[in-house]
């Protein structure tokens, strides 16, 4: 992986972590309130959800690297309209705009990175490049956060934040502009593929496996988990901590959580070069654990409980989804891997959606912590269920038992 794809890959991850841990705050300032606040994410996945799967299918048959600078000159816009938002209808449109960035950002550069390294180095080299992103993205974002968290404490509008959030995207832009080549292999060899062959080679490719659909639908579960915690942790830490600290301790806090689904990223490379074939093992155990770490912090009314527990479900995240990304490019074929990124992205932001429309009907009534306990008990049952189905199909009557040869083999040296 050439450092240009890396600084881009750090870059783009780190403009949002400057965001991420005073994000609802900012909006809460500039005209959201705790009831409308879910409705804001909720709008955000929508717009995701209208834009992620044509974003796939544009850079599958038309240029990753294209759809990528889309998605940066549309956060550039986004960030204009929240730098001067006063109110809820400015803040609509900055959250419409900056979901279809996002849709155009999910799956477009990795696609293209993977089928690259893949082109270059075999598959041998999966689980370790997939690792790396997953290193990147996750350092980038902790970065962010503890500079996003100190900027915060500049002035009183959050504004410095919005400023820098700019420039780096603008710098990230840039370096993928002039200096990310894309390969003919992320166009099948300069051919054209009529969209419905396309589509239909997509679910073919999905159906192909018993256990591919099934991590497909997980991201459902895990989209409505991830959005019950980033919604909500922020005003629960407050509450409980009851300090004088400032926002600064909400980008430590971030930075930290960052910093462990890195570390999450590398152990689950660890772990797959020492049980070579068992991604499928490392993913479910990880999403199991998972639930019960949300199960322990709801629970928690003491600080550094609190901070344990949201530190454990950042490292589990990052154990999970090396292992989860890992199975998917597995399954894909080059040609259609960004399409199928792109799918797994909507299949969250679905999740989100769910997630945020059930917390603003809710939150009044269960509280934070109840809307906590059911989503670590969602992902819990859809873990058990699973793991259940899978094991009766592969082992039920009139069924072969698994291959060793069945199951992918990697030697997960450094890539």
């Amino acid at each position: 992986m050439s450092n240009g794809k890396q600084l881009t890959v750090f870059l783009n991850h780190a403009s949002l972590g400057i965001l991420l841990p005073v994000l609802n705050l900012i909006l809460l300032d500039r005209g959201a309130d705790l009831k409308t606040l879910p409705l804001l994410v909720a709008s955000y996945s929508a717009a995701v959800l209208c834009f992620e799967l044509p974003s796939g299918i544009c850079a599958d048959l038309y240029g990753r690297k294209t759809v990528f600078l889309i998605s940066g000159a549309c956060q550039m816009l986004s960030l204009s309209l929240l730098l001067f938002a006063d109110n809820w209808i400015w803040l609509v449109f900055y959250i419409l705009i900056n979901g279809i960035s996002r849709a155009f950002s999910s799956g477009s550069l990795d696609a293209l990175i993977v089928d690259q390294a893949l082109q270059e180095k075999g598959e041998i080299c999966l689980p370790s490049v997939v690792a790396r992103l997953g290193i990147l993205e996750q350092t980038g974002l902790a970065a962010g956060c503890i500079l996003g968290g100190f900027l915060s404490c500049i002035g009183d509008s959050f504004t410095v934040n919005i400023l820098t959030r700019g420039a780096f995207t603008a710098v990230a832009f840039g370096i993928c502009l002039f200096g990310i080549r894309e390969d003919k292999i992320s166009r099948r060899l300069g051919q054209r593929t009529p969209l419905n062959k396309h589509i239909k080679e997509g679910i073919k490719t999905i159906l192909s496996k018993q256990d591919f659909p099934l991590i497909l639908a997980s991201m459902l579960f895990t989209g409505f988990f991830l959005i019950s915690i980033e919604t909500y942790w922020q005003p629960a830490y407050l509450k409980i901590s009851q300090s004088a600290e400032g926002t600064w301790v909400l980008g430590a806090l971030s930075f930290a959580g960052s910093l462990l689904a890195a570390m999450g990223n590398s152990f689950c490379q660890s772990l797959m070069k020492k049980f070579p074939g068992c991604q499928w093992r490392i993913y479910s155990i990880s999403r199991f654990f998972l639930g019960c770490a949300m199960l322990f912090l709801a629970l928690q009314k003491n600080v550094w409980f609190f901070i344990l527990g949201y530190g454990s479900i950042y490292l589990l995240l990052g154990t999970g989804s090396v292992a989860e990304n890992s199975l998917i490019n597995q399954y894909t074929p080059g040609y259609l891997r960004a399409s199928i990124l792109s799918l797994g992205s909507f299949l969250l932001q679905a999740g989100s959606m769910s997630a945020s429309l059930f917390c603003s009907l809710f939150v009044d009534r269960i509280a934070i912590p109840g809307l906590w306990l059911t989503a670590g008990a969602v992902l819990i049952g859809y873990t058990t269920f699973m793991v259940v189905f899978l094991l009766a199909k592969r082992t039920g009557p009139g069924k072969k038992k698994l291959e060793k040869n069945d199951i992918k083999r990697y030697d997960t040296e450094s890539f």
